[in-house]
């Protein structure tokens, strides 16, 4: 009831307005729009909202700087794709990929921990770095050439059980409502005394520590539920493309480092600001490659990648909080699921 109340208070804000009649129009979007493109665009920008909030759980919240989810977003690719060889609903795949992102994290977070700063960043740099050597020579999972879905799917009729259906619609409404239930849960978790242990952990690791809180767990605890939501997301990637491959799936630029400059442009410190941040970013991230990689990376090679660059350079510079801490910072917008002490403590 206490959390039902929170929510309703929130929505009944000028911020929670909006962000209803936002949800509300996400909703009809693909009812309106018959553009296949543009609902198969907008399906990735709620793929990437969700990794970009799962990585902000660790960074905006815990203070954990990680360029490595492409290793839950791999872990939660293949699982997915084995487990259709074995006729394993994608449901059940995307739920065990979570889990066995979610484990991994955990279980990685334990030496991680000790690990300060710019140490635990490049740690999990490097981390993703192997996986993806790791998995292109391993011939078990289809190598440097990947794996196709099952041909059988290809050949069944579409249906809910298999999520093999050609149109991207299916797929829009299952990254949004998955992002819709990763933004109640983070809320909650947030809003209670882990989340509260995570914003200490962030401010003072050290004061943190003397004053009880048990550190090494509650980094493992956030770094499990960020790899279970990022290893998901690999999970709406198999079954929505139906192929996967080791430089697609752990990939450092476009999983690991998309999220962290979509984090950037809304706001690290805000629930909704990643969603904001991807919905800017994704399309304008795309748009860079696909134009300006192709007309001059022929002759300039990873132009685009530099381009990446200036813009982390030009935000970091003039908007470092944020579009969504610049927005409330002014006064022009009150703070929309933030958790119970974030806004204050900035």
């Amino acid at each position: 009831m206490r959390a039902l109340r929170m929510i309703k208070a929130e929505l009944s804000t000028k911020a929670g307005r909006i962000f209803t009649a936002a949800a509300i129009v996400a909703v009809i979007l693909p009812l309106v729009v018959r553009d296949q493109f543009f609902i198969n665009a907008m399906m990735l920008v709620y793929m990437y909202s969700i990794i970009a909030l799962a990585w902000n759980l660790m960074n905006g919240y815990t203070g954990l700087l990680s360029f490595g989810h492409a290793v839950f977003f791999g872990i939660g690719a293949y699982t997915l794709m084995l487990l259709l060889y074995r006729g394993v609903t994608p449901w059940i795949g995307m739920l065990l990929g979570g889990l066995l992102s979610a484990g991994f994290a955990f279980l990685l977070g334990i030496p991680f921990s000790r690990l300060r700063s710019h140490w635990f960043a490049l740690g999990t740099l490097v981390l993703g770095e192997i996986f993806l050597i790791v998995f292109a020579n391993w011939r078990a999972v289809g190598g440097a050439l990947g794996l196709d879905q099952p041909r059988r799917l290809l050949l069944s009729p579409p249906s809910i059980y298999w999520l093999n259906y050609a149109r991207p619609t299916p797929y829009y409404y299952l990254a949004l409502g998955i992002l819709g239930l990763e933004l109640l849960l983070l809320y909650l978790i947030l809003n209670s005394k882990p989340g509260y242990f995570f914003q200490a952990i962030r401010e003072d690791e050290e004061a943190a520590m003397a004053s009880g809180i048990n550190v090494t767990l509650y980094k493992c605890i956030s770094m499990a539920i960020s790899g279970f939501f990022t290893g998901v997301a690999g999970g709406i990637y198999t079954v929505r493309f139906g192929y996967i491959d080791p430089y697609a799936v752990f990939s450092m630029m476009r999983i690991s480092v998309y999220p962290v400059i979509a984090g950037l442009i809304g706001g690290v410190y805000s629930l909704i600001g990643p969603i904001i941040g991807s919905l800017i970013f994704v399309p304008t991230a795309e748009y860079l490659r696909a134009i300006v990689g192709g007309t001059l990376g022929s002759r300039f090679q990873g132009v685009h990648f530099a381009s990446f660059g200036i813009v982390l350079l030009i935000i970091s510079m003039r908007i470092p909080e944020g579009l969504m801490g610049w927005l409330e910072m002014r006064g022009l917008l009150k703070p929309l699921m933030s958790s119970g002490g974030g806004s204050d403590e900035r």
